[in-house]
């Protein structure tokens, strides 16, 4: 089977291609012409434009990759937010715990602290806090990048409240009036482990006209990079965040919402844990709780509360909606809306290994190397893997894809061989395939059946999953590659998420369809 060649394995789907505006086709442009660098620029000659080192101001090929048209902020990296291209992921285990105390059993896992290597970053257009006062646990939060510096030990809590926060203002912004803030709140990782997470709520200033509380959504972004400098929250203060043309359409319909930084992206000391799903839908749902959680913005504890993703999102949508029932059963969660899924790393790592789209690859072995140290990354690399990966914990999503375009990971192993095919790997990995839970609430799964980063079939064997498992489940297929499909898809989520979060009508599903 070729990977390049997604097919859907079942015929519950229904097609949907919905009219691409001006400004969609404007960040086509962009995106379009950022894959064809990653696809023919040379590694060496990658690495040489590189050879000065991470520009953290943005992504270093700007100049092509990034648009601004309308109200996007334009777009930078070969695959939007293809980076889940390692997949999404769990822990080997079961949850057995409650919103305050989960406990994860971790196949071939031991206890063990996790890496703490990632460059410190700089906040970017982040305007000084305004002075909030301590309330409960929460703290004044500090100025500058040292609000990315958790306390240490975290003060006493569980997932959801919030450690500290500041009003920002983003730099070029076209959001609808909102008050932005920037969190630090608390979530537990992969292994149960408690830890902070950092990300953004944005409350509308126009009053909720809908029938009860305002809505709040969690938006999880694609892949952004490696480097502390690429987590959304930073993009956004910034102005250079990627995918705010999805943020604007979830604030226009009147809801509240949250972005997330996934687990370790952005923190100073900490290393992303990239693609592991279970660390990932942990970080969704207690963004949720933090908005909830946000002194001063009105929004009521019971608030009809919606999730989105696509690619790396997605997985962590998806991982949300799974996790929902056991974890956060409080939230009243009404709907996932999920995309371009890695739903099973392991075919994903094949698709991309050799490929433009390696540097998703990489980011998802550090990733997981930081989320079980029992797995023992380091000992597998070579010296040009090993300043390979620390170089890529330094890079944004359009760097990290140019230097590293068509390397294997056997290229930066001591033997050659991948880790991956490893049997503690493969456990961990194959535990962290999506579709071993049913979702409790409906979910909408939207890929491009051109895919070339996360290859249809994996999106099709998820929706076929869940729905033997008796899930509410409406699979929507589009004639389109990763980036655009990510783009096309928000005319068919948004009023499906809005239907969900309103009450206006049941949720369509495509599992009885043959």
């Amino acid at each position: 089977m070729n990977d390049h060649s997604p097919q859907r394995t079942s015929g519950r789907y229904r097609k949907l291609r919905q009219p691409v505006t001006d400004q969609q086709k404007a960040i086509k442009v962009a995106t379009g012409a950022t894959a064809v660098l990653a696809f023919l620029l040379p590694t060496s000659a990658a690495q040489a434009a590189a050879a000065s080192g991470p520009q953290p101001a943005s992504n270093p090929l700007s100049g092509v990759t990034k648009t601004v048209s309308g109200e996007v902020n334009g777009v930078a990296g070969a695959a939007q937010s293809a980076g889940n291209s390692a997949a999404a992921s769990t822990t080997a285990g079961t949850v057995t715990g409650t919103a305050s105390n989960a406990q994860h059993a971790a196949a071939g896992e031991i206890s063990a602290a996790g890496l703490g290597r990632a460059e410190s970053g700089v906040a970017r257009g982040v305007s000084d806090p305004l002075s909030p006062v301590a309330n409960g646990n929460i703290l004044p939060a500090p100025a500058g990048n040292a609000f990315y510096t958790p306390p240490n030990p975290l003060p006493p809590g569980k997932p959801g409240d919030i450690i500290w926060y500041r009003k920002v203002t983003p730099a070029a912004s076209r959001l609808p009036a909102s008050t932005v803030y920037q969190v630090l709140y608390r979530s537990v990782d992969a292994r149960g482990n408690a830890i902070a997470v950092s990300g953004d709520v944005f409350v509308p200033h126009a009053k909720w006209t809908g029938n009860g509380a305002r809505p709040v959504v969690a938006y999880a972004s694609g892949t952004q990079g490696w480097g502390p400098q690429c987590a959304p929250s930073k993009e956004i203060a910034a102005g250079d965040f990627d995918e705010q043309f999805a943020v604007i359409g979830l604030l226009a319909k009147g809801f509240a919402v949250a972005v997330t930084d996934e687990p370790g992206e952005g923190i100073n000391g900490a290393t992303q844990m990239y693609t592991v799903g279970r660390a990932e839908g942990h970080a969704v749902l207690d963004s949720l709780r933090a908005a909830l959680n946000l002194p001063g913005t009105g929004l009521a504890k019971d608030a009809p509360a919606g999730v989105e993703g696509y690619s790396q999102g997605g997985g962590a949508a998806g991982w949300a909606a799974q996790l929902h029932h056991g974890y956060a059963p409080g939230l009243n969660l009404k709907g996932v809306a999920l995309g371009g899924t890695p739903a099973n790393l392991q075919a994903v790592a094949s698709n991309i290994n050799g490929t433009a789209f390696f540097g998703f690859l990489g980011g998802a072995a550090i990733g997981f190397g930081a989320a079980y140290p029992s797995l023992n990354l380091q000992g597998y690399l070579n010296d040009a893997g090993k300043k390979a990966f620390r170089d890529l914990q330094t890079m944004c999503q359009a760097q990290g894809l140019a230097t590293f375009a068509l390397q294997r990971i056997e290229n930066y192993t001591k033997d050659g061989k991948n880790p991956m095919n490893n049997a503690a790997w493969s456990r961990v990995l194959d535990a962290n395939d999506l579709g071993t839970m049913a979702p409790d609430v409906p979910v909408m799964q939207v890929h491009g059946l051109n895919d070339e980063v996360i290859p249809y079939r994996t999106e099709a064997a998820l929706h076929d999953q869940w729905c033997k498992m008796g899930a509410t489940d409406d699979l929507v297929s589009f004639p389109t590659e990763h980036v655009t499909t990510g783009i096309d898809d928000q005319a068919a989520v948004v009023p499906w998420l809005t239907d969900r979060l309103t009450g206006d009508s049941p949720a369509p599903s495509t599992c009885d369809e043959g």
